[in-house]
This record gives C-alpha cells, sequence and structure tokens, in this order.
C-alpha cells in the first residue's frame, strides 16, 4: 500500500467531497430528545429546476427503479432536509434514478445502540444506521448489529476509488461492514481576522499558504496573545485535546488487520500530550472550570479568545455570530507536529452502516452507491458549492479554505477507535487524555493509572473479534 494513501487508523471521531454536509452537520448537539414535529406550514424542500436537470443527465450505469423503493434510516438526524432547505443531491439522484425515499426513524445519541439492538432483535431492523461519528466499528460488527456489504457493494468497481484503502480498514473476515463515501476535516480552528490584525499577529490562513503552520507557530501565536490578567486567552472549546494529539499521526488505539493496537506508550502521543501540559502551565486555555464549565464562542467575536476547535459540523450550522461577521471568520486546520514528516489531519467520514436483518438491503446499497457518486461528480460538487454560499452565505475565502481542508486530510487521515470498542474503553481513554491540557498532570503519570484498564479492555475485544471472525 502507497505511504501517501495510507489511512493511518484509530475512533475520536478520496476526491474532494461536499456531499452529505447538507444534510449531515453532525454535531455533539445531534442529540434530539423528542422526534421532529411537522409543522402544518412546513415548506416543502426541493431542488432548483437548474440543478434538477444537471443530475439528470449523471450516468450511473446500469439502473432500474427499485421493486421496493422504501429504505429505512435510523439516526439522530434527518437526511430528508426540511422547511425549505435544498433538496441534497444524493436524495435526487437516489429518487430519479431508482424511485427511492428515505424513512427516518429519530432516535436520541444516548440510546441509539439500544434502540438498533432492539429493533434487530424484534425482526424490525431498520435498513442503514450512521458511521460517521466514528464510534460504531467494529462494536457493533462485534454484537452483529451490521451487516456485511460485499453482496451489495463491489468496492472494487470504480466509483470507490480513493476511498477504497479507508473502506478495507472496516473488515473481519475479510467482509466491509462499514461504507465510507468520503473522508471530512475532523477538526478545524475557527478564529476571527479582525482580532488577528488587531494583535499584530500572522494570519494563520497565511502561514498554511507559506507551509508554516505548526507547532512552533502555533505556540508563538498563542504566547503573544494571551494575557489571563485581561481575561484574553488562547484557546476555547472541547474538541482540541484528542484532535491535536492526531496531529502525530498516531491514534490512542488504532485497528489493523482485523485487530485492536494500542499506542498508549508511543512518544510523539507523549510529546502531544506534553505540549499541551505546557499550554497549561502557560494559561493558554480559557478556564472552563471557573465558568461552570461553559465555554464561551462569543469571546471570539469579542477579540477575547484567539482560537475554537470544533468540528466542521460548525460551519454548517445558520447562525455564526459567536465568531464574528461573516467576512471575519476564518478557520484552518490542526497545526502539523514539528516532529513528523507529513502533515496529519484528525479526520471525519461520511460514513453508513447496513443492518442485520433489515428488509431493503438493495435499496440501501442503491442509495450509498448514490450518496458516493454525489460525493465525486464535478457536476454535484458545483451544486452543492453553490448551495453551501446560497444556504449558509459563506465566502470564497472559507470555501477555498474548506476544500484545502479536505484534501489536506485525505492524503493522511487519522482515525482513532477508542471511542468505538466499548463504552468502558472510551471512559478509560477519554477524559484521561484531556488532564495535561486542563489540569497539568503529566501524561506519564495518566497513563500508568489507565493503562491496565484500558489493555484489558482492549484484550478482550480482540477475543470478540476473533471469535467474530471465525463463527
Amino acid at each position: 500500500m502507497n505511504k501517501k494513501n495510507t489511512v493511518r487508523t484509530a475512533v475520536l471521531l478520496s476526491a474532494v467531497s461536499l456531499a452529505g454536509v447538507l444534510s449531515t452537520a453532525c454535531s455533539s448537539s445531534d442529540t434530539a430528545s423528542a422526534p421532529q414535529a411537522t409543522q402544518a406550514t412546513e415548506v416543502p424542500s426541493t431542488l432548483k429546476e437548474e440543478y434538477s436537470s444537471i443530475l439528470e443527465s449523471i450516468d450511473l450505469g446500469e439502473t432500474e427503479k427499485l421493486e421496493n423503493g422504501k429504505v429505512v434510516w435510523l439516526s439522530t438526524w434527518d437526511i430528508n432536509p426540511k422547511n425549505g432547505k435544498a433538496m441534497p443531491t444524493e436524495l435526487e439522484l437516489f429518487s430519479n434514478q431508482y424511485g427511492g425515499e428515505i424513512e427516518f426513524i429519530q432516535c436520541t445519541f444516548d440510546e441509539r445502540f439500544d434502540k438498533l439492538a432492539t429493533m434487530v432483535s424484534s425482526d424490525d431492523a431498520p435498513d442503514l444506521f450512521p458511521a460517521a461519528d466514528l464510534d460504531v466499528f467494529p462494536r457493533c460488527a462485534i454484537s452483529n448489529l451490521f451487516a456485511p456489504l460485499d453482496d451489495y457493494i463491489d468496492f472494487s468497481e470504480e466509483m470507490w476509488d480513493g476511498v477504497r484503502d479507508l473502506n478495507d480498514i472496516y473488515t473481519l473476515g475479510g467482509k466491509h461492514y462499514v461504507c465510507n463515501m468520503s473522508t471530512d476535516a475532523g477538526t478545524i480552528m475557527i478564529y476571527n481576522k479582525k482580532t488577528i490584525e488587531n494583535n499584530g499577529l500572522d494570519d494563520p490562513a497565511e502561514l498554511l499558504a507559506d507551509d508554516n503552520w505548526n507547532w512552533t507557530t502555533f505556540n508563538k501565536m498563542m504566547t503573544d496573545f494571551c494575557d489571563p490578567d485581561s481575561q484574553q486567552y488562547a484557546i476555547d472549546g472541547w474538541w482540541f485535546e484528542a484532535a491535536f494529539v492526531l496531529t502525530t499521526g498516531v491514534p490512542f488505539v488504532d485497528f489493523k488487520d482485523g485487530t485492536l493496537i494500542s499506542n498508549l506508550d508511543n512518544s510523539l502521543i507523549n510529546s502531544a500530550e506534553e505540549f499541551m501540559r505546557e499550554m497549561n502551565r502557560q494559561q493558554f486555555p480559557y478556564p472552563k472550570s471557573e465558568h461552570d464549565w461553559q465555554v464561551a464562542p462569543s469571546n471570539i467575536a469579542a477579540g477575547k479568545t484567539l482560537f475554537y476547535p470544533v468540528g466542521v459540523w460548525q460551519l454548517y450550522e445558520a447562525d455564526l455570530s459567536d465568531f464574528g461577521e461573516m467576512e471575519d471568520i476564518m478557520f484552518v486546520p490542526m497545526p502539523k507536529c514539528t516532529y513528523t514528516d507529513e502533515y496529519y489531519l484528525p479526520a471525519g467520514v461520511d460514513a453508513m452502516a447496513m443492518i442485520q436483518g433489515g428488509k431493503n438491503p438493495e435499496g440501501a446499497a442503491a442509495f450509498l452507491k448514490c450518496r458516493r457518486i454525489a460525493s465525486v461528480d464535478p457536476a454535484t460538487l458545483e451544486i452543492q458549492k453553490k448551495q453551501f454560499y446560497e444556504e449558509y452565505k459563506w465566502t470564497e475565502e472559507m470555501m477555498d479554505m474548506y476544500l484545502k481542508v479536505k484534501e489536506m486530510t485525505n492524503e493522511h487521515p487519522v482515525i482513532d477507535f477508542y471511542g468505538a470498542v466499548s463504552a468502558s474503553l472510551y471512559g478509560y481513554i477519554h477524559n484521561p487524555m484531556k488532564e495535561a491540557f486542563n489540569s497539568g498532570a503529566s501524561w506519564a503519570q495518566t497513563k500508568e493509572s489507565i493503562k491496565g484498564a484500558a489493555e484489558g479492555e482492549i484484550d478482550k475485544a480482540n477475543t470478540a473479534l476473533k471469535n467474530r471472525t471465525t463463527e
């Protein structure tokens, strides 16, 4: 496998793609507690006539109308747009080419695995389930909730060029259990250009263009800006620690050839943790502990906080005013690790899984293919870019950076699997690995307190994986 195309793996969380974004604003706020009520005044969602005619000309190869066009989707979010939002291109393709439609069954984030298991056991399984949160595999394959895709999708086909290596990671016993349509930036760092200018700092976007956006220049910016006595901090948010570690190219837990691997002793992880420990010592982070553990994104617009690392979903929100006026909002990827030759980035994925016992695997596979085509076809990408300008009022500068970050992420994506095994393993690693940043604890001390339990959980999962592949 060519090094440039090798996907460095681990659960944090192709061609440059926008597909899925308009319908998958995947965020920590996707924890819906109740089904969305349909309003009597709801505006129908459509695709502009000019866009629809373009999609009709796209060649999907030999297709025919599905005998069963209804595909059941269990998730916290609805693929179908609401209240006049633009119709996603993959839905338009699915409808036009296959006569298909998506039936949405809503669940909360916390109940999704239990609801999925209940539906499967009661012979009422959905057809598709989201895998973009990077916490479903291998756990759902081990528990026999996911069905292999290979009887319905041939990943050797040309349409899967660019994501084939990624899809090959999510295999057990030679079978694929997750369908990855494309990669996306897992975490970005939002900033306000006026704050940069007013403080005489180098613009991170320009540093990136000069191949000089790295841990060293990042540290200098924080040092020059931060002034705790004036309540001026370098960084805020919940997404920094895990994403920063992944810039080393090393996940806490990797998954290779059907086996989970612990990297807790890796020296690069230690370097990242020590960097964050020094950030704590310098009082760079906004002190959430002094504010009832609440973040303050509006401090970006106010010029009181320099960076707000967050999932790329934040850019798809309708209101970005916490960060300033649209013409002042900008973002960059995580800075490059100074100890690596390549630029590794935490990756998000547009991914779904087919469910064991689902009644319409043919329809599910057809929709996945439409979603993949929508992620690489030049005509659909142009439509989606225009939708971004229309729906989210992005500037061209934001769009250019978004595409650049996606391209960079696709070159060396890093995915962490510590959240995709069990709730126990997630608990052993997720909050403890933040302690260097939040409390100044050394990674050596933290690691020793969690290593035995974490690696015991990994060993148990590997045994289950071995048993699953020999069934």
